[in-house]
């Protein structure tokens, strides 16, 4: 679980700012806090949903987390320059350095991962291991821009592998994070962090297909009987979703047809892969154990009123809102059956306001794990006290200089008998546009 995040000249942020899991002094809504046994292990809310005006840096809140995953995921090529986007709004932005760092807690362990960097090299890099009352230094890299110099601490198993550690310290490149260059030399020694970046943070934008979208295609029963349930007690006017079997060599719709034989060339037998057509239809592509393709086009079930006759739409038939909500129920699932955290870009994208209040809903009532959702939002509709704690309502706002700066309504201290909703609509707690009186511009002159 994530305890804190904080940022700097990044995108649309300049100085520090920080968002934070750690939970306050609210009492409301107990099952949204995961609590630990030990005095010292800090108790964490399970969501953090932020608000704020267009273009107030909310979409930046995930293209930070979209940038340090993929670097740390994917490293670095040889000579490739570091893809920061750096505050662009303050005159020497650019030629400072850039800062992102992570305290996430894995397996009962608490750890802070940092970096400092700008567009050639990575200047510090350091994971630290937070304990009760002292904090241990894991590894420390200091870099220039043509050299690294990397200390690893701690104990090693034998003499061998001290060697491999300082043989990999001085092959990291200096645009290359040590943390991703131990993994890429087969060392376990801190892929448990690295393995948290790669499969526990999820990042779905609003306009994109969600990855694990043929989750829910056959044989997958359960996820067939959680969008039935989801379908009917949301009074879609569907069913469900359902697949059917076509011919992997005519799907068409613009679709190249050799690429289905691409995708699938290099990969194994018993594997899957998902596939979005260029018309926006779905398709899941199987390898069966005997080599043999087959692939399944993903459709939606609708039942005649008053009737048991099925008739079945394409996914393209279906409305943005019901399409979005197909894409995140599989999110909702993994959320609550594993210890995710997700990041989502507006959440209410094309759903309707008590759509939006569902799917959070049944996220807090199924969750049992530690896993986490940090959403941005427009939605007014969940901006509120019976639905959200204090400490987990989020407001993005820009300052004077243009720089984005993030807080948390718990720092207003508003009483829960106050109607929030109407209080951010009077600018109290700010983070909301400013319209100028339209009606009075030079261009009707």
């Amino acid at each position: 679980m994530i305890l804190q995040v904080t940022f700097s000249n990044l995108f649309s942020f300049d100085a520090p700012q920080t968002i934070s899991f750690v939970a306050g002094k609210t009492a409301k809504h107990p099952e949204h806090v995961v609590k630990y046994p030990k005095r010292y292990d800090p108790n964490l809310v399970k969501s953090a949903i932020v608000y704020g005006a267009n273009a107030s840096g909310k979409s930046n809140i995930i293209k930070c987390f979209d940038f340090i995953r993929t670097f740390i995921v994917k490293g670095t090529q040889i000579d490739e320059s570091i893809p920061r986007v750096p505050f662009r709004l303050r005159k020497n932005a650019s030629s400072e350095s850039s800062f992102f760092e992570i305290v996430v807690r894995i397996k009962g362990k608490i750890y802070s991962y940092s970096i400092k960097f700008d567009n050639r090299s990575i200047l510090e890099e350091k994971l630290i291991h937070i304990r009760a009352t002292t904090e241990k230094t894991l590894f420390l890299r200091i870099g220039h821009e043509n050299s690294t110099k990397v200390e690893v601490f701690g104990s090693f198993d034998n003499i061998e592998e001290k060697k491999f550690f300082d043989y990999i310290a001085r092959g990291t490149r200096p645009n290359q994070p040590f943390l991703t260059e131990t993994v890429t030399r087969n060392s376990k020694r801190y892929k448990d962090i690295y393995d948290w970046f790669k499969d526990s943070l999820v990042i779905i934008y609003p306009n994109a297909i969600y990855a694990n979208f043929g989750m829910y295609a056959l044989p997958n029963q359960k996820m067939k009987e959680i969008y039935a349930e989801f379908f009917k007690n949301l009074d879609l006017g569907i069913n469900g979703i359902s697949e059917i079997e076509i011919d992997s060599s005519g799907i068409g719709e613009g679709f190249p047809q050799n690429l289905i034989q691409e995708i699938m060339k290099e990969a194994t037998k018993n594997v899957q892969k998902n596939i979005v057509a260029p018309s926006g239809k779905r398709y899941r592509l199987i390898k069966d154990s005997e080599g043999k393709l087959h692939l399944f086009k993903l459709i939606t079930a609708h039942r005649l009123p008053g009737q048991s006759e099925t008739i079945f739409f394409e996914l393209t038939e279906e409305s943005d809102g019901t399409m979005r909500l197909i894409d995140l129920i599989p999110a909702l699932v993994d959320l609550c059956e594993n210890e995710k955290f997700y990041v989502i870009d507006e959440l209410d994208r094309s759903m309707h306001a008590h759509l939006t209040r569902a799917f959070l809903e049944y996220f807090f009532s199924c969750s049992k794990t530690e896993s986490q959702i940090l959403a941005t939002t427009h939605e007014l509709d969940i901006l509120d006290l019976d639905l959200l704690r204090k400490d987990e309502i989020w407001f993005v706002e820009k300052d004077k200089q243009a720089a984005s700066h993030t807080y948390s309504l718990e720092e207003f201290k508003p009483r829960y008998d106050k109607d929030i909703r109407k209080g951010y609509l009077k600018g109290r707690f700010g983070a909301i546009p400013i319209v100028r009186n339209i009606r009075e511009q030079t261009w009707q002159n």
